[in-house]
């Protein structure tokens, strides 16, 4: 088995390790987008009730019962922007192990390329020695 096939085999594995990490990545991402709408949801809705409040002209009771609920509202807003970052970590370790898979793949293919390259060269050199060899017996035989 000449040396390229035997890369291939490699080139083969390194592009499935590849392909995996892709996949990680974009399911990285997708829990990102996923993570900021959510937060987008929230500060929308925390907004909303903020606004409604200046609205109602509310009771000392219900004030401060309201003001509770938009404090846990802010709070899920402070979880969510620390599940945002979280994710967006995530995402960034992906990235680079997808990106060192990439170039690790890359590098082989262009490994493999240069031995093919070596390889015809050899070919031909062996070709060129086989012409030459048998052109020099049939002089000698017609010399003969």
């Amino acid at each position: 088995m000449k040396k390229s096939q035997r890369m291939q085999i490699l080139i083969d594995l390194a592009k499935r390790k590849e392909d995996t990490a892709a996949q990680q990545l974009a399911r990285d991402k997708a829990k990102v987008a996923h993570d900021e709408r959510k937060l987008e949801e929230l500060r929308e809705y925390a907004e909303q009730y903020e606004s409604e409040r200046n609205l109602l002209g509310l009771s000392a009771y219900l004030t401060t019962n309201y003001q509770h609920f938009v404090d846990r509202v802010q709070q899920a807003i402070a979880q969510q922007e620390a599940a945002v970052g979280r994710a967006e970590q995530q995402a960034e370790m992906s990235m680079r192990r997808w990106s060192q898979a990439r170039s690790k793949t890359k590098s082989m293919d262009w490994l493999k390329e240069k031995n093919i390259k070596a390889e015809v060269a050899v070919e031909a050199k062996q070709e060129q020695r086989q012409s030459d060899e048998f052109a020099m017996r049939r002089f000698l035989d017609a010399s003969r």
